[in-house]
């Protein structure tokens, strides 16, 4: 917006006062003028016209300045329209009243040349400078809905999880929330040429813009990983040594993996400064001891693997570390052994995620202060399709 764009109203009942009035705004550059004689008036070019700034006579007959102001005010906001009175009425109550009504500035009459070009100059410019930052702030908006988007579409869908679930008979949930329009945490599912479920949770550092990039740096890793990785160890290195060469100082990742067995149960982890998943198995919850350094870290950072056996119907529930880390004043919303007792609780249908979550957020209400990710992997307990 420029002053070749701004419309100015001037409502004053005096014709020789609007034209003086028309006059020092046209000088401005502002060619965009309309006039009203009274308060009905005045408010019916606002609803037809638009204006960005109005400017206000007090006495005025039928309606006077005070009563349109209070009237625009219940539609229009001080910062949406900006009114500058301009009257005659000059002492300390009449000020207030001016401003008590609704008023965002007023010059007094007989009008001064100088004052009121002043005046209305800064209002124009505080109004374009507004308009742009809305016109702005729209736009990002807009690219953040985009890119959060882009970033959901980056986790496994339901069609994705179902066609696993239908081959393998594993089941596999997640739900993502970020602190922020944009998180830095990430989880994908996937198959091996060893015919086993492969998970990885990630967690990097930071929040926002710089975090999503690097989980979609991530995902286009995992896109062109080797074949022939061995295990959830290799696959931790290679993106180890792949992550180090693209993240800026400082920046690292929290990352848990594994690979099942769907046939027998063999439930290979292998981990990097990610809390510990929670194995649930016949209404017993415990932690599985995982651990290893950051991904992107360190160059020579290595993983070493642990194997457990995930029984029929038995979950391992994966999570970022939101969930353990979240305060309330000086005390954690949930340590380990209260989130053991949840998990056990909960027991391993349908609502473990879910039930995690809502006891979560009983505690800590709204977004959380850091991105929570839930993930669980539930081996079936039928026979599994050949």
């Amino acid at each position: 917006m420029t002053l070749d764009d701004v419309t100015v109203l001037i409502v004053d009942d005096n014709p020789l006062n609007r034209a003086l009035l028309t006059a020092i705004v046209n000088s401005l550059g502002v060619a965009k003028v309309e006039t009203a004689a009274n308060g009905y008036e005045g408010l019916d070019a606002i609803a037809h016209h638009k204006p960005d700034l109005v400017l206000l006579d007090v006495m005025m007959p039928q309606m006077d300045g005070y009563e349109m102001c209070m009237r625009l005010r219940a539609i229009h906001g001080r910062d949406e329209l900006p009114v500058l009175f301009v009257t005659a009425l000059d002492s300390p109550s009449e000020r207030a009243a001016c401003f008590a009504a609704g008023g965002t500035d007023m010059v007094s009459k007989p009008v001064n040349r100088a004052e009121i070009t002043a005046r209305v100059s800064v209002h124009l410019e505080n109004r374009i400078l507004l308009a742009g930052l809305k016109t702005y702030q729209s736009r990002v908006c807009e690219e953040l809905a985009m890119a959060h988007a882009t970033q959901v579409a980056l986790h496994p869908d339901r069609r994705q999880t179902a066609d696993i679930r239908a081959r393998t008979g594993v089941e596999v949930r997640g739900i993502v929330e970020t602190s922020s329009e944009l998180g830095g945490d990430f989880w994908t599912v996937f198959e091996t040429q060893r015919d086993t479920v492969g998970l990885l949770v990630a967690d990097f550092t930071g929040h926002g813009v710089a975090a999503a990039f690097n989980t979609v740096r991530l995902h286009a890793l995992m896109s062109r990983r080797p074949p022939g990785l061995g295990g959830p160890g290799e696959l931790l290195d290679f993106l180890n040594f792949e992550l180090k060469r693209l993240l800026q100082p400082g920046q690292f990742a929290g990352a848990f993996t594994c690979e099942l067995d769907p046939r027998t149960g063999a439930l290979i982890c292998a981990g990097g400064l990610a809390p510990q998943p929670i194995l649930l198995e016949n209404g017993k919850a415990r932690y599985c001891p995982v651990s290893g350094p950051p991904l992107g870290a360190f160059m020579d950072a290595s993983y070493d693997e642990v194997t457990l056996t995930l029984a029929p119907g038995a979950t391992l529930l994966v999570y970022s570390d939101a969930l353990v880390e979240s305060m309330v004043g000086d005390e954690l919303v949930v340590d380990e052994p209260t989130l053991l007792r949840w998990v056990a609780e909960l027991g391993d249908g349908d609502n473990l995620l879910d039930g995690v979550l809502a006891r979560f957020h009983g505690r800590l209400p709204g977004l959380p202060p850091d991105d929570l990710t839930l993930v669980s992997l539930r081996r079936g307990a039928g026979l599994i399709p050949l």
